[in-house]
Protein backbone atom coordinates (compact mmCIF):
# COMPACT_ATOMS: atom_id res chain seq x y z
CA UNK A 1 0.00 0.00 0.00
CA UNK A 2 1.83 3.44 -1.37
CA UNK A 3 2.23 5.90 1.60
CA UNK A 4 -0.03 8.69 2.36
CA UNK A 5 1.16 12.09 1.63
CA UNK A 6 2.06 14.06 4.55
CA UNK A 7 -0.06 17.39 4.73
CA UNK A 8 -1.03 19.94 6.89
CA UNK A 9 -2.83 19.17 10.26
CA UNK A 10 -5.91 21.75 9.29
CA UNK A 11 -6.52 20.51 5.77
CA UNK A 12 -9.94 19.83 5.05
CA UNK A 13 -10.27 17.18 2.31
CA UNK A 14 -9.26 13.65 2.15
CA UNK A 15 -6.62 14.11 0.07
CA UNK A 16 -5.65 10.13 0.10
CA UNK A 17 -7.85 9.74 -2.76
CA UNK A 18 -7.49 10.92 -6.30
CA UNK A 19 -10.95 13.11 -7.09
CA UNK A 20 -12.86 10.91 -9.16
CA UNK A 21 -15.72 13.11 -9.40
CA UNK A 22 -16.53 16.55 -11.33
CA UNK A 23 -17.77 17.50 -7.46
CA UNK A 24 -14.29 16.79 -5.97
CA UNK A 25 -12.23 18.74 -8.65
CA UNK A 26 -14.16 21.37 -7.60
CA UNK A 27 -13.66 20.94 -3.51
CA UNK A 28 -10.23 20.48 -4.71
CA UNK A 29 -10.22 23.79 -6.44
CA UNK A 30 -11.98 26.00 -4.21
CA UNK A 31 -9.50 24.93 -1.35
CA UNK A 32 -6.60 25.76 -3.80
CA UNK A 33 -7.73 29.25 -4.47
CA UNK A 34 -8.31 29.41 0.03
CA UNK A 35 -5.18 28.39 0.30
CA UNK A 36 -3.56 30.77 -1.79
CA UNK A 37 -5.87 33.73 -0.53
CA UNK A 38 -4.59 32.86 2.74
CA UNK A 39 -1.03 32.41 2.06
CA UNK A 40 -0.72 29.31 2.97
CA UNK A 41 2.96 27.72 2.31
CA UNK A 42 4.04 27.15 -0.75
CA UNK A 43 4.50 23.36 0.66
CA UNK A 44 0.86 23.29 1.27
CA UNK A 45 -0.19 24.57 -1.89
CA UNK A 46 2.05 21.95 -3.80
CA UNK A 47 0.64 19.10 -2.12
CA UNK A 48 -2.98 19.95 -3.08
CA UNK A 49 -2.10 20.45 -6.85
CA UNK A 50 -0.18 16.54 -6.02
CA UNK A 51 -3.20 15.19 -4.31
CA UNK A 52 -5.54 16.71 -6.77
CA UNK A 53 -6.37 19.89 -7.81
CA UNK A 54 -5.52 21.74 -11.03
CA UNK A 55 -3.38 24.77 -11.73
CA UNK A 56 -4.86 25.83 -14.48
CA UNK A 57 -9.00 24.80 -13.69
CA UNK A 58 -11.89 27.17 -12.99
CA UNK A 59 -12.59 28.09 -9.81
CA UNK A 60 -15.70 29.82 -9.78
CA UNK A 61 -16.85 32.69 -13.20
CA UNK A 62 -13.89 32.12 -15.24
CA UNK A 63 -11.59 32.46 -12.06
CA UNK A 64 -8.47 30.12 -11.76
CA UNK A 65 -5.54 29.78 -9.36
CA UNK A 66 -3.56 31.71 -11.00
CA UNK A 67 -6.10 34.77 -10.90
CA UNK A 68 -6.02 33.71 -7.46
CA UNK A 69 -2.32 33.82 -6.92
CA UNK A 70 -1.84 37.39 -9.13
CA UNK A 71 -4.73 39.47 -6.89
CA UNK A 72 -2.81 38.38 -3.49
CA UNK A 73 0.20 39.05 -5.24
CA UNK A 74 1.83 35.77 -4.23
CA UNK A 75 4.74 35.56 -6.28
CA UNK A 76 5.30 32.20 -5.40
CA UNK A 77 2.36 30.84 -5.58
CA UNK A 78 1.71 32.30 -8.93
CA UNK A 79 5.34 30.72 -10.46
CA UNK A 80 4.65 27.63 -8.97
CA UNK A 81 1.35 27.57 -11.09
CA UNK A 82 3.08 28.57 -14.22
CA UNK A 83 5.37 25.92 -13.51
CA UNK A 84 2.45 23.36 -13.15
CA UNK A 85 1.35 24.51 -16.40
CA UNK A 86 -1.65 27.44 -15.46
CA UNK A 87 -2.15 29.60 -18.88
CA UNK A 88 -0.87 32.90 -18.32
CA UNK A 89 -3.31 34.65 -20.23
CA UNK A 90 -6.50 33.06 -19.02
CA UNK A 91 -9.77 35.26 -19.07
CA UNK A 92 -12.42 35.27 -16.33
CA UNK A 93 -16.22 36.29 -16.56
CA UNK A 94 -15.59 39.94 -16.76
CA UNK A 95 -12.43 40.11 -19.11
CA UNK A 96 -9.80 39.89 -16.58
CA UNK A 97 -6.35 38.23 -17.15
CA UNK A 98 -3.61 37.63 -14.33
CA UNK A 99 -2.21 40.71 -16.22
CA UNK A 100 -4.98 43.00 -15.74
CA UNK A 101 -5.32 42.19 -12.05
CA UNK A 102 -1.66 42.54 -11.34
CA UNK A 103 -1.44 46.21 -13.37
CA UNK A 104 -4.43 47.09 -11.46
CA UNK A 105 -3.50 46.36 -7.93
CA UNK A 106 0.50 47.33 -8.89
CA UNK A 107 2.00 44.04 -8.53
CA UNK A 108 5.57 44.76 -10.26
CA UNK A 109 7.10 41.25 -9.76
CA UNK A 110 4.43 39.33 -10.80
CA UNK A 111 4.18 41.76 -14.55
CA UNK A 112 7.13 40.71 -14.80
CA UNK A 113 7.03 37.12 -13.67
CA UNK A 114 3.69 36.95 -16.31
CA UNK A 115 6.12 38.47 -18.49
CA UNK A 116 8.58 35.86 -18.50
CA UNK A 117 6.08 33.45 -19.77
CA UNK A 118 5.14 35.68 -22.53
CA UNK A 119 1.85 36.81 -20.89
CA UNK A 120 -0.03 39.13 -23.21
CA UNK A 121 -0.02 43.23 -22.29
CA UNK A 122 -2.02 44.58 -25.29
CA UNK A 123 -5.55 43.83 -25.87
CA UNK A 124 -6.55 46.45 -28.09
CA UNK A 125 -8.81 45.63 -31.65
CA UNK A 126 -8.26 47.54 -34.29
CA UNK A 127 -11.18 49.26 -34.87
CA UNK A 128 -11.47 52.60 -37.58
CA UNK A 129 -14.14 53.99 -34.89
CA UNK A 130 -12.63 57.17 -33.08
CA UNK A 131 -14.52 56.22 -29.91
CA UNK A 132 -15.02 52.99 -29.99
CA UNK A 133 -16.76 51.02 -27.18
CA UNK A 134 -15.30 48.10 -25.92
CA UNK A 135 -16.26 44.63 -25.52
CA UNK A 136 -13.77 44.24 -23.26
CA UNK A 137 -12.13 45.76 -19.61
CA UNK A 138 -9.53 48.59 -19.84
CA UNK A 139 -5.91 47.91 -21.19
CA UNK A 140 -3.71 47.03 -18.09
CA UNK A 141 -1.85 49.93 -18.99
CA UNK A 142 -5.05 52.18 -18.19
CA UNK A 143 -5.38 50.49 -15.10
CA UNK A 144 -2.27 50.87 -14.12
CA UNK A 145 -1.86 54.81 -14.73
CA UNK A 146 -5.72 54.78 -12.79
CA UNK A 147 -4.23 53.36 -9.93
CA UNK A 148 -0.65 55.66 -9.53
CA UNK A 149 1.50 52.58 -10.52
CA UNK A 150 4.19 54.26 -12.47
CA UNK A 151 6.63 51.28 -12.77
CA UNK A 152 4.07 49.05 -13.43
CA UNK A 153 2.94 51.35 -16.53
CA UNK A 154 6.59 52.05 -17.53
CA UNK A 155 6.78 48.45 -17.67
CA UNK A 156 4.09 47.32 -19.49
CA UNK A 157 4.91 50.37 -21.92
CA UNK A 158 8.73 48.72 -22.37
CA UNK A 159 6.53 44.93 -23.39
CA UNK A 160 4.19 46.46 -26.30
CA UNK A 161 1.18 48.21 -24.32
CA UNK A 162 -0.27 50.54 -26.59
CA UNK A 163 0.13 54.54 -25.71
CA UNK A 164 -2.30 55.21 -28.25
CA UNK A 165 -4.99 53.01 -27.10
CA UNK A 166 -8.68 54.84 -28.16
CA UNK A 167 -11.64 54.10 -25.63
CA UNK A 168 -15.15 55.43 -25.79
CA UNK A 169 -14.16 58.52 -23.90
CA UNK A 170 -11.01 59.01 -25.58
CA UNK A 171 -7.02 57.83 -26.24
CA UNK A 172 -5.09 57.02 -23.17
CA UNK A 173 -3.35 60.21 -23.35
CA UNK A 174 -6.77 62.24 -22.98
CA UNK A 175 -7.39 60.02 -19.66
CA UNK A 176 -4.26 61.77 -17.68
CA UNK A 177 -5.30 64.44 -15.48
CA UNK A 178 -2.77 67.59 -16.16
CA UNK A 179 -1.22 67.13 -12.77
CA UNK A 180 -0.13 63.99 -13.55
CA UNK A 181 2.96 65.29 -15.50
CA UNK A 182 4.48 62.17 -14.75
CA UNK A 183 2.57 59.74 -16.64
CA UNK A 184 1.99 62.58 -19.31
CA UNK A 185 5.65 62.32 -19.93
CA UNK A 186 5.81 58.00 -19.74
CA UNK A 187 2.98 58.49 -22.37
CA UNK A 188 4.60 60.64 -24.56
CA UNK A 189 7.59 58.78 -24.58
CA UNK A 190 6.52 55.99 -25.46
CA UNK A 191 4.81 57.38 -28.54
CA UNK A 192 1.37 59.21 -27.26
CA UNK A 193 0.32 61.61 -30.15
CA UNK A 194 -0.58 64.58 -27.79
CA UNK A 195 -2.52 65.96 -30.83
CA UNK A 196 -5.38 63.70 -30.46
CA UNK A 197 -8.90 64.80 -29.28
CA UNK A 198 -11.47 63.36 -26.44
CA UNK A 199 -15.03 62.93 -26.72
CA UNK A 200 -15.24 66.12 -25.66
CA UNK A 201 -13.38 67.22 -28.36
CA UNK A 202 -10.64 68.63 -26.40
CA UNK A 203 -6.71 68.11 -26.61
CA UNK A 204 -4.25 67.50 -23.89
CA UNK A 205 -3.19 70.65 -24.43
CA UNK A 206 -6.30 72.29 -24.05
CA UNK A 207 -7.47 70.52 -20.83
CA UNK A 208 -4.05 71.37 -19.62
CA UNK A 209 -4.76 75.35 -20.13
CA UNK A 210 -8.53 74.85 -17.92
CA UNK A 211 -6.22 74.35 -15.12
CA UNK A 212 -4.57 77.58 -14.60
CA UNK A 213 -1.16 77.42 -13.12
CA UNK A 214 -1.35 73.75 -12.09
CA UNK A 215 -1.35 73.34 -15.89
CA UNK A 216 1.90 74.67 -16.99
CA UNK A 217 4.44 71.79 -16.48
CA UNK A 218 1.65 70.25 -18.18
CA UNK A 219 1.61 72.41 -20.88
CA UNK A 220 5.37 72.81 -21.56
CA UNK A 221 5.62 69.46 -21.55
CA UNK A 222 3.42 68.90 -24.47
CA UNK A 223 4.83 71.79 -26.15
CA UNK A 224 8.51 69.45 -26.32
CA UNK A 225 6.68 66.49 -27.38
CA UNK A 226 4.98 68.30 -30.36
CA UNK A 227 1.64 69.57 -29.20
CA UNK A 228 -0.22 71.49 -31.71
CA UNK A 229 -0.14 74.88 -29.90
CA UNK A 230 -2.83 76.47 -32.22
CA UNK A 231 -5.13 73.29 -33.07
CA UNK A 232 -8.70 73.96 -32.87
CA UNK A 233 -11.14 72.48 -30.13
CA UNK A 234 -14.27 70.56 -31.83
CA UNK A 235 -17.72 72.56 -32.41
CA UNK A 236 -19.49 71.32 -28.98
CA UNK A 237 -16.33 73.03 -27.42
CA UNK A 238 -17.63 76.23 -29.81
CA UNK A 239 -13.80 75.63 -31.55
CA UNK A 240 -11.82 77.17 -29.11
CA UNK A 241 -8.16 77.13 -29.15
CA UNK A 242 -5.58 76.87 -26.30
CA UNK A 243 -5.03 80.37 -26.20
CA UNK A 244 -8.84 80.54 -25.42
CA UNK A 245 -9.02 78.14 -22.82
CA UNK A 246 -5.81 80.03 -21.08
CA UNK A 247 -7.40 83.34 -21.08
CA UNK A 248 -10.67 81.92 -19.33
CA UNK A 249 -8.42 80.48 -17.08
CA UNK A 250 -7.46 83.85 -16.41
CA UNK A 251 -3.58 83.52 -16.07
CA UNK A 252 -1.58 85.48 -17.18
CA UNK A 253 1.42 83.46 -17.06
CA UNK A 254 -0.30 80.78 -18.67
CA UNK A 255 -1.08 83.25 -21.75
CA UNK A 256 1.96 84.51 -21.68
CA UNK A 257 3.78 80.89 -21.70
CA UNK A 258 1.73 79.83 -24.56
CA UNK A 259 2.70 83.59 -26.87
CA UNK A 260 5.91 82.93 -26.51
CA UNK A 261 5.76 79.50 -27.98
CA UNK A 262 3.93 80.60 -31.33
CA UNK A 263 0.20 80.62 -30.01
CA UNK A 264 -1.72 82.63 -32.70
CA UNK A 265 -3.54 85.75 -31.26
CA UNK A 266 -4.86 85.98 -34.91
CA UNK A 267 -8.10 83.32 -35.77
CA UNK A 268 -8.63 82.63 -39.50
CA UNK A 269 -10.81 84.61 -41.53
CA UNK A 270 -13.87 82.99 -41.70
CA UNK A 271 -13.89 81.70 -37.95
CA UNK A 272 -17.14 83.35 -36.25
CA UNK A 273 -17.03 83.09 -32.62
CA UNK A 274 -15.52 85.16 -30.32
CA UNK A 275 -11.34 85.78 -30.35
CA UNK A 276 -8.96 84.92 -27.58
CA UNK A 277 -8.98 88.84 -26.90
CA UNK A 278 -12.45 89.30 -27.31
CA UNK A 279 -12.70 86.73 -24.14
CA UNK A 280 -9.98 88.59 -22.52
CA UNK A 281 -12.28 91.83 -22.38
CA UNK A 282 -15.21 89.85 -21.62
CA UNK A 283 -13.59 88.10 -18.64
CA UNK A 284 -12.34 92.08 -17.60
CA UNK A 285 -8.53 91.47 -17.09
CA UNK A 286 -6.86 94.48 -18.65
CA UNK A 287 -3.59 93.01 -18.58
CA UNK A 288 -4.23 89.83 -20.29
CA UNK A 289 -5.76 92.27 -23.32
CA UNK A 290 -2.46 94.16 -22.98
CA UNK A 291 -0.50 90.50 -23.62
CA UNK A 292 -2.64 89.76 -26.48
CA UNK A 293 -2.82 93.29 -27.84
CA UNK A 294 1.20 93.09 -27.56
CA UNK A 295 1.50 89.78 -28.83
CA UNK A 296 -0.23 90.69 -32.32
CA UNK A 297 -3.91 90.55 -31.71
CA UNK A 298 -6.12 92.58 -33.63
CA UNK A 299 -8.06 94.61 -32.18
CA UNK A 300 -10.04 95.46 -35.36
CA UNK A 301 -11.28 91.42 -36.14
CA UNK A 302 -14.32 90.92 -36.43
CA UNK A 303 -15.30 87.45 -36.00
CA UNK A 304 -18.64 87.42 -34.59
CA UNK A 305 -22.10 89.11 -34.74
CA UNK A 306 -21.06 91.18 -31.48
CA UNK A 307 -18.24 92.52 -33.41
CA UNK A 308 -14.81 94.16 -32.94
CA UNK A 309 -13.53 93.76 -29.16
CA UNK A 310 -14.03 97.36 -28.86
CA UNK A 311 -18.05 96.27 -29.51
CA UNK A 312 -17.19 93.91 -25.97
CA UNK A 313 -16.19 96.27 -24.38
CA UNK A 314 -19.12 98.57 -24.76
CA UNK A 315 -21.76 96.12 -24.50
CA UNK A 316 -24.26 95.14 -21.45
CA UNK A 317 -21.88 93.06 -20.00
CA UNK A 318 -20.53 94.11 -16.46
CA UNK A 319 -16.99 94.81 -16.45
CA UNK A 320 -16.23 97.34 -13.51
CA UNK A 321 -12.55 98.16 -15.38
CA UNK A 322 -14.15 99.16 -18.98
CA UNK A 323 -12.37 102.06 -19.03
CA UNK A 324 -9.09 100.79 -18.42
CA UNK A 325 -9.74 98.03 -21.14
CA UNK A 326 -11.23 100.70 -23.73
CA UNK A 327 -7.84 102.88 -23.53
CA UNK A 328 -5.78 99.89 -24.00
CA UNK A 329 -7.70 99.17 -27.02
CA UNK A 330 -7.96 102.34 -28.52
CA UNK A 331 -4.18 102.96 -27.95
CA UNK A 332 -3.47 100.00 -29.74
CA UNK A 333 -5.32 101.07 -32.71
CA UNK A 334 -8.76 99.95 -32.28
CA UNK A 335 -11.37 101.84 -34.52
CA UNK A 336 -13.64 103.59 -32.56
CA UNK A 337 -16.03 104.20 -35.46
CA UNK A 338 -15.79 100.53 -37.10
CA UNK A 339 -19.12 99.36 -38.70
CA UNK A 340 -19.99 97.03 -41.34
CA UNK A 341 -22.85 95.93 -42.94
CA UNK A 342 -23.81 92.46 -43.56
CA UNK A 343 -25.07 90.16 -46.50
CA UNK A 344 -28.34 89.97 -45.12
CA UNK A 345 -28.55 93.63 -44.51
CA UNK A 346 -28.16 93.74 -41.41
CA UNK A 347 -25.82 96.57 -39.64
CA UNK A 348 -23.43 96.71 -36.92
CA UNK A 349 -22.95 99.95 -35.47
CA UNK A 350 -20.32 101.76 -34.74
CA UNK A 351 -18.48 101.11 -30.45
CA UNK A 352 -19.72 104.57 -30.07
CA UNK A 353 -23.20 104.21 -31.06
CA UNK A 354 -23.25 101.25 -29.46
CA UNK A 355 -21.60 102.36 -26.36
CA UNK A 356 -24.35 105.26 -25.83
CA UNK A 357 -27.15 103.03 -27.19
CA UNK A 358 -26.52 100.35 -23.93
CA UNK A 359 -25.56 102.09 -21.42
CA UNK A 360 -28.03 103.68 -18.38
CA UNK A 361 -25.42 105.32 -17.19
CA UNK A 362 -22.51 107.27 -19.04
CA UNK A 363 -18.44 107.23 -18.21
CA UNK A 364 -17.43 110.55 -19.12
CA UNK A 365 -13.95 109.21 -19.18
CA UNK A 366 -14.72 106.41 -21.66
CA UNK A 367 -16.88 109.06 -23.89
CA UNK A 368 -13.43 111.39 -23.55
CA UNK A 369 -11.77 108.33 -24.86
CA UNK A 370 -13.71 108.09 -27.46
CA UNK A 371 -13.87 111.69 -28.24
CA UNK A 372 -9.89 112.03 -28.36
CA UNK A 373 -9.44 109.19 -30.59
CA UNK A 374 -11.07 110.04 -33.35
CA UNK A 375 -15.26 109.45 -32.14
CA UNK A 376 -17.33 110.73 -34.95
CA UNK A 377 -20.76 112.37 -34.01
CA UNK A 378 -22.40 111.82 -37.37
CA UNK A 379 -26.10 113.52 -36.86
CA UNK A 380 -28.05 110.52 -39.05
CA UNK A 381 -30.18 108.27 -38.02
CA UNK A 382 -28.42 104.73 -37.31
CA UNK A 383 -30.79 102.67 -39.87
CA UNK A 384 -28.91 105.13 -42.60
CA UNK A 385 -25.03 105.69 -41.17
CA UNK A 386 -24.00 103.24 -38.89
CA UNK A 387 -22.30 105.74 -36.77
CA UNK A 388 -25.33 107.78 -36.60
CA UNK A 389 -26.22 109.09 -32.99
CA UNK A 390 -29.42 110.34 -33.60
CA UNK A 391 -31.36 107.95 -31.83
CA UNK A 392 -29.28 108.17 -28.84
CA UNK A 393 -29.96 112.18 -28.66
CA UNK A 394 -32.98 111.79 -26.87
CA UNK A 395 -31.87 109.51 -24.13
CA UNK A 396 -28.58 112.10 -23.82
CA UNK A 397 -30.83 115.06 -23.84
CA UNK A 398 -32.71 114.03 -20.92
CA UNK A 399 -29.92 112.04 -19.16
CA UNK A 400 -26.74 114.45 -19.50
CA UNK A 401 -27.60 117.92 -21.09
CA UNK A 402 -24.17 119.36 -20.62
CA UNK A 403 -22.81 115.97 -23.08
CA UNK A 404 -25.55 116.65 -25.40
CA UNK A 405 -24.37 120.18 -26.08
CA UNK A 406 -20.58 118.42 -26.31
CA UNK A 407 -21.65 116.29 -28.87
CA UNK A 408 -23.37 118.89 -30.94
CA UNK A 409 -20.40 120.72 -30.85
CA UNK A 410 -18.31 117.65 -32.36
CA UNK A 411 -21.83 117.16 -34.64
CA UNK A 412 -21.25 116.65 -38.29
CA UNK A 413 -23.82 115.81 -41.88
CA UNK A 414 -26.71 117.07 -39.86
CA UNK A 415 -30.15 114.98 -41.32
CA UNK A 416 -32.39 117.73 -41.47
CA UNK A 417 -35.33 115.40 -42.45
CA UNK A 418 -34.36 112.83 -39.56
CA UNK A 419 -33.94 115.84 -36.93
CA UNK A 420 -37.59 116.96 -38.19
CA UNK A 421 -38.76 113.53 -36.72
CA UNK A 422 -36.83 113.15 -33.57
CA UNK A 423 -39.15 113.92 -30.50
CA UNK A 424 -37.15 116.09 -28.74
CA UNK A 425 -38.56 119.61 -27.25
CA UNK A 426 -39.08 122.24 -29.99
CA UNK A 427 -36.33 124.70 -28.50
CA UNK A 428 -33.97 122.32 -28.86
CA UNK A 429 -35.01 121.14 -31.81
CA UNK A 430 -35.02 124.44 -33.61
CA UNK A 431 -31.41 124.63 -31.90
CA UNK A 432 -30.64 121.60 -33.81
CA UNK A 433 -32.05 122.49 -36.99
CA UNK A 434 -30.09 125.79 -37.65
CA UNK A 435 -27.19 123.46 -37.59
CA UNK A 436 -28.73 122.08 -40.96
CA UNK A 437 -28.53 125.57 -42.43
CA UNK A 438 -26.47 127.54 -40.81
CA UNK A 439 -22.54 126.90 -41.95
CA UNK A 440 -20.17 126.14 -39.33
CA UNK A 441 -17.81 127.97 -37.64
CA UNK A 442 -13.83 127.86 -39.15
CA UNK A 443 -12.49 126.47 -36.05
CA UNK A 444 -15.44 123.46 -36.44
CA UNK A 445 -14.62 122.92 -40.01
CA UNK A 446 -10.71 123.48 -39.18
CA UNK A 447 -10.74 120.64 -36.09
CA UNK A 448 -13.44 118.53 -38.58
CA UNK A 449 -11.06 118.34 -41.07
CA UNK A 450 -7.83 117.53 -38.88
CA UNK A 451 -9.82 114.59 -36.90
CA UNK A 452 -10.41 113.20 -40.16
CA UNK A 453 -7.12 113.31 -41.96
CA UNK A 454 -4.57 112.94 -39.60
CA UNK A 455 -3.81 108.87 -39.87
CA UNK A 456 -5.14 107.22 -36.32
CA UNK A 457 -6.22 109.88 -34.69
CA UNK A 458 -4.66 110.00 -30.72
CA UNK A 459 -3.70 112.15 -28.15
CA UNK A 460 -0.27 110.92 -29.17
CA UNK A 461 -0.31 112.23 -32.75
CA UNK A 462 -2.22 115.73 -31.31
CA UNK A 463 0.57 116.24 -28.38
CA UNK A 464 3.17 116.47 -31.73
CA UNK A 465 0.79 119.45 -33.63
CA UNK A 466 2.66 122.62 -33.32
CA UNK A 467 -0.35 123.86 -31.39
CA UNK A 468 -1.25 125.88 -28.27
CA UNK A 469 -2.50 123.31 -25.61
CA UNK A 470 -5.73 124.72 -25.57
CA UNK A 471 -6.06 124.25 -29.15
CA UNK A 472 -4.77 120.85 -28.71
CA UNK A 473 -7.86 119.91 -26.34
CA UNK A 474 -10.63 121.74 -28.64
CA UNK A 475 -9.20 119.27 -31.52
CA UNK A 476 -9.65 115.80 -28.95
CA UNK A 477 -12.91 117.37 -27.92
CA UNK A 478 -11.65 116.46 -24.49
CA UNK A 479 -13.69 119.56 -22.94
CA UNK A 480 -16.90 117.23 -22.13
CA UNK A 481 -18.39 118.11 -19.17
CA UNK A 482 -21.04 116.82 -16.62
Amino acid sequence: MPAQPQISANFRLDLAQEPSTQLDLKEFQRELAEKIRKFASIDDIRMLLVCGASADEEITLGLRPLHYACHADYFEAAKLLLVRGAKVDSINAGGYTPMHMCAERGNYRLIKLLLDYSARVCFVVETENQFPIRDSVDEPLRMAIRRGHFGCARLLLENGADPNARYFDGPEICHVPPTETQFLTLLLTAGADPNVFDRDGLTPLMKACRMKEKGLKAIQILLDHGADINAIARPKQDLKTALHYAVLSGSTDLVQLLVENGASTQMPADYDRATPLDLAVLTDNPEMVNILLGAGANPNAMHSLVGSPLHFACSRTPISQRAEIIEILLKHGADVNLSKRYEDGAILKSPLVEYFRQREETDFRIVKLFFSYGGQMVMRSPARDPRGQLRNLIRLFAAHPKLFESIIELGEQFDRNALERLPIPDTIKEHLMKRTTNPRSLMQIARSNLRSSIPRFSPDSVARLPLPSTLKNYLLGVSVSR
